[in-house]
């Protein structure tokens, strides 16, 4: 992979990062929002979990998946900084142009990645 294709990599990555971010940021004040235990009634103590309704749920759901992603994203730009991005880190094929414009942060190629999501056998 060329220096310039690198470099719109790197940049696309970057812009991800940021986006993937805010929504995290925003997630965890929907969550805030939704679970609120200053207005608990009594005195008696409250964990999270015992007041969190379906949409904190969902919302948790989300934020667990975008910092997946936004784990994934960094380790893409530790790749390109290491020279190994495009190369699955499984098998060490190159990952296709159009996969990677996919989905830039990806670790693997396909068959590696159909692999992993079938789990042990």
């Amino acid at each position: 992979m060329n220096r310039q294709m690198l470099n719109e990599y790197r940049e696309l990555l970057t812009d991800l990062r940021e986006r993937i971010g805010g929504e995290v940021n925003r997630v965890v004040e929907a969550i805030q929002e939704g679970v609120n235990i200053n207005e608990n009634i009594s005195s008696a103590p409250v964990h999270m979990a015992d007041v969190a309704g379906e949409t904190v749920d969902a919302n948790v759901t989300v934020l667990q998946t975008e910092r997946g992603i936004f784990d994934d994203i960094n380790a893409a730009l530790e790749r390109i900084a290491g020279g190994t991005y495009g190369q699955c880190t499984s098998c060490r094929t190159d990952i296709p142009a159009a996969r990677l414009r996919a989905i830039p942060y990806t670790a693997l190629c396909v068959k590696c990645a159909r692999e992993e999501a079938k789990g042990p056998t």
